[in-house]
């Protein structure tokens, strides 16, 4: 029974793991797919913001850096290098320029003849340069070369970074030059960091920063090294920890590179998978219980047909053994019958001869006549005997008419030796009234054995067991009570349940009541059972009337 028990346990816990596995299963792959694509469609939105940023910083700059340029070629235009080279016509100007929404861009204004050589100075470093020959420098070439020059971010004598705008006429007779406020143009990176972890520069073509990174960083790693390589439009690469973006602007001399933690920029991305776990864990949850509570019902319905079966099997073992008996018994009163009925003829003919005898012929002749009626006796209760041998030898599963009181009394005749072995006394309140009932007596008579049987073991020597027949409405009531110490709550709980028993190991299957309801139920009646108020326990067999 225990090896039975734990294959019971396995199976609920096979068919537990296997309704969880296959409920939970499909709904963490969905789960997993749309973390997946989330991710993805959120990484897309970072890339998507990234190059915005990139593209719209860039026409931020490179229109800043024209409207410098326009600006200084306006006032070449307006103003004759006769004017302009006068100091005190220059610095009006440089008031000027630095008024209004501009006041602040432009740190000075320098006038440089066409040979180098300075011819006016506005602004802050005089001294510094002052006498300043620029024939030999290479941004001076260039600006009479090309006509306009924009050179990258330095400190030079200055100490201070900055970059230089520098034009010339179109008859190249003189170059203005400017010196543009670098604090203004870093500003207008500060809008171009995603998140708190992201940062935005620029550098020049060999990696150089233009720029202070936002981040304070003083060196490039590897992807943004790669990104220093020349290409049209806008370049985006990732590390997996960061996202870079990188356009080139100026006329393709800076590199304008925004670089995004991805992490910072995930945070709808992390509440939505942490809502898909919670969610899948809570489902999880459920299914544990579902699958657990669909399996020990599962298991539940199995084990009980299994007890079914078992009691069935074992029922119909009882039958066929109670048949078998049966048969047995008949074959044995048929024999017994015939010496019983010799004996009684012969004991019958010397009963007559006796009586012919003259009295004082025969010595002993009243003790031939008391052994003769002794030997009558005997052989009437061999012949009642046999009579209930027969009785009980009735054909199984049959039905027929049955008197309950004649039914009960043969029964009890079964265990009255038991019974007085042990002085325990029947007290018989039988309804002489009670009319006969077909139904099926040999089953009847085998649930009326075990309860009795059943009142034997439990009322011990010297206890009493009360016997009741009773006519109630439709259905006639037997009932058999003992005085013994009654039935706890917790067992009668389970009182029907096939093969459980309070009995000790190898004194009782547990088989018997719950064949005694079986067959109560199969002949279309009931068996109840309750503890006496005087003490002791009380069935009640319910029988139908047909």
């Amino acid at each position: 029974m225990r090896e039975k028990y734990k294959d019971y346990i396995r199976l609920q816990r096979l068919l537990s793991a296997g309704f969880f596995v296959s409920g939970i299963v499909p709904i963490i792959i969905i789960a997993l797919g749309a973390i997946y694509n989330f991710k993805q469609l959120s990484i897309n939105d970072i890339e998507v913001t990234a190059r915005q940023v990139a593209e719209h910083r860039n026409d931020a700059i490179n229109t800043f850096l024209q409207c410098q340029v326009n600006y200084l070629a306006t006032l070449m235009n307006l103003y004759e290098l006769d004017h302009l080279q006068q100091q005190e016509n220059l610095n009006k100007l440089f008031l000027a320029v630095n008024r209004g929404d501009k006041a602040g861009d432009i740190v000075d204004l320098q006038l440089i003849g066409t040979n180098g050589r300075q011819l006016a100075y506005v602004g802050p470093y005089q001294d510094k340069i002052e006498g300043k020959d620029y024939q030999d420098s290479p941004w001076f070439k260039e600006v009479l070369a090309r006509g306009t020059y924009v050179s990258d971010v330095f400190s030079g004598f200055r100490n201070y970074p900055h970059f230089v705008i520098a034009l010339t006429d179109p008859r190249k007779s003189f170059v203005l030059r400017a010196t543009i406020n670098s604090g203004i143009f870093n500003s207008l990176l500060h809008s171009a960091q995603i998140g708190p972890g992201g940062d935005a520069f620029i550098l020049n073509s060999n990696g150089e920063f233009q720029t202070p990174s936002l981040q304070k960083a003083s060196r490039l790693n590897a992807a943004e090294i790669a990104l220093l390589h020349h290409h049209t439009g806008t370049e985006l690469t990732s590390d997996g920890d960061y996202l870079y973006v990188g356009k080139w602007l100026n006329g393709n001399m800076w590199l304008l590179v925004v670089k995004a933690k991805i992490t910072d920029s995930l945070s709808g991305y992390f509440k939505y998978r942490d809502r898909i776990i919670f969610t899948v864990v809570a489902i999880a949850a459920l299914f544990l219980v579902i699958s657990y509570g669909i399996s020990r019902f599962i298991v539940a319905r199995i084990r009980q047909a299994d007890r079914e079966q078992t009691a069935l099997d074992q029922q119909m073992a009882h039958i066929e053994k109670m048949a078998n008996i049966g048969r047995l018994a008949a074959g044995i009163a048929h024999e017994i019958n015939n010496p019983l009925q010799l004996i009684q003829m012969q004991a019958g003919w010397i009963d007559e001869l006796l009586q012919e005898e003259n009295p004082q012929q025969v010595l002993n002749l009243e003790e031939y006549r008391k052994s003769v009626s002794k030997i009558k006796q005997h052989v009437n209760r061999a012949g009642t005997i046999t009579h209930r041998l027969l009785g009980f030898s009735r054909k199984i599963s049959a039905e027929y008419d049955v008197q309950i009181n004649e039914l009960l009394q043969e029964t009890i005749s079964f265990l009255e030796s038991e019974a007085r072995a042990n002085s325990i006394s029947f007290n018989l309140q039988l309804d002489e009234s009670l009319p006969t009932l077909r139904t099926d007596g040999a089953q009847v008579q085998q649930a009326l054995l075990n309860l009795i049987e059943n009142a034997l073991d439990a009322v011990g020597p010297e206890g009493t067991i009360d016997v009741v027949t009773a006519r109630s409405g439709k259905e006639i009531s037997v009932q058999i009570a003992d005085n013994g110490p009654g039935i706890e709550q917790e067992v009668l709980e389970k009182i029907w349940e096939p093969f459980f028993t309070t009995k000790e190991a190898g004194k009782g299957t547990g088989l018997g009541l719950s064949i005694c309801s079986d067959i109560a139920h199969r002949v279309g009646g009931t068996i109840t059972v309750e503890n006496r108020p005087q003490g002791g326990a009380s069935f009640t067999l319910r029988l139908p009337l047909r």
